[in-house]
C-alpha cells in the first residue's frame, strides 16, 4: 500500500453509540463538548467541578460539567467486483478500489472508529465480507482478499444483497464502483441506503477517452461480456462517445443529489489528500 497521509472524515451528524472515537456524540461521556451543568450528587465526578456555577448558587451547592462522549463510527466499503472493473487503462481499476479501501481501514482504526467491507458482483462474494469492527489488520486482510478478487459478471446486484447486512443503527458508507450499471439500479442502491451517509465513490480512468487514437482503425471493448468490434475512428464517433461519457457522469451525479449528496470522482490514480478535501468542502 503506498504510503499516503491518513484520509480525514467528517460527518454532519452525531453517532449514537458508546464505543469512543473521534466524532462528537449524543450521549453522555468524556469528550471536549459541554452538555449540560449538573449537581455533583447526580454526576460524582469532581474532576469536572465548574467553579463559577458554584459560586453562584446561593444555596451553595456543587455543580459539575457534563460532557458528551466523542463516539466512534462505523466505515464500511461496498465495492462494485462486476466486469467493468476489470478494465486496465492508465491504471487497473480494481486495484483502485483495493487502494481505497485499504486507506481507509487504515484511517479508520486510527480514528477508533470500526472498518467493514463488502464486495459484490451479480451476486455477494461471501468470501469477501469484514463486518464493521475496530481492527488494527483491517487494511491488511483488505490487501490479502482483494489479490484473489475477479471482475466478473454483467451487474453489480450483488451490492444490493449486501444493505440487510449493514447495521441498523447510521454508518458512512462508501460505494466504491465505476457505476456502469443499468438505468436505476444506483437510484435503487441509493434509496435503500438512505438511512446511512453515503459516499459515491466513482471511478474513472483518462485511457478511455481521452488517449482514444483520433483516427485509424480500434477495436472497442465490451468489458462486461467480453464482444469486441472493429471500428474506423473519426471525430464525429469521439465526439459521440465523449458525450456519452458526459451523459453518464451527468446520471450519476443526478442520482447522488436526489439522494442528497454529490460523487467524489477518482481519474486515475487515488489520493487520500483529495478525499480529505471533499469531506471539508463538503462539511462547509
Amino acid at each position: 500500500m503506498a504510503q499516503q497521509p491518513l484520509i480525514h472524515y467528517h460527518v454532519r451528524w452525531r453517532p449514537s453509540g458508546h464505543q469512543p472515537g473521534a466524532s462528537r456524540g449524543i450521549v453522555a461521556g468524556l469528550g471536549d463538548q459541554l452538555r449540560s451543568v449538573v449537581l455533583l450528587r447526580d454526576h460524582p465526578d469532581p474532576r469536572r467541578l465548574d467553579l463559577r456555577a458554584s459560586l453562584r448558587d446561593p444555596f451553595e451547592n456543587i455543580w459539575v460539567r457534563d460532557f458528551n462522549l466523542n463516539s466512534a463510527l462505523k466505515v464500511i466499503v461496498l465495492v462494485d467486483t462486476s466486469a467493468s472493473m476489470g478494465y486496465v487503462g492508465k491504471v487497473n481499476r480494481l486495484h483502485v478500489a483495493q487502494e481505497i479501501a485499504s486507506q481507509l481501514a487504515l484511517s479508520a482504526y486510527r480514528s477508533g472508529d470500526a472498518f467493514g467491507l463488502f464486495a459484490g458482483g451479480e451476486t455477494i462474494n461471501k468470501q469477501c465480507m469484514l463486518p464493521p469492527k475496530a481492527n488494527r489488520g483491517a487494511w491488511l486482510w483488505v490487501n490479502h482478499h482483494f489479490a484473489k478478487l475477479k471482475a466478473q459478471g454483467k451487474h453489480a446486484d450483488g451490492l444490493l444483497s449486501a444493505v440487510p447486512y449493514l447495521p441498523q443503527r447510521r454508518c458512512l458508507v462508501f460505494v466504491v464502483s465505476d457505476f456502469r450499471w443499468p438505468a436505476g439500479k444506483l437510484n435503487l442502491l441509493l434509496k435503500k441506503l438512505s438511512h446511512h451517509d453515503v459516499v459515491p465513490v466513482m471511478l474513472q480512468d483518462p485511457a478511455e477517452i481521452d488517449e482514444l487514437p483520433k483516427s485509424g482503425i480500434a477495436i472497442l471493448r465490451d468489458v462486461e461480456n467480453g464482444a469486441g468490434q472493429f471500428v474506423w475512428m473519426r471525430a464525429s464517433l469521439q465526439k459521440q462517445m465523449e458525450d456519452l461519457r458526459a451523459q453518464h457522469i451527468s446520471n450519476v451525479e443526478d442520482a447522488c443529489r436526489m439522494y442528497g449528496g454529490k460523487p467524489f470522482v477518482v481519474k486515475g490514480e487515488f489520493s487520500t489528500a483529495l478525499l480529505t478535501k471533499y469531506f471539508m468542502e463538503r462539511s462547509a
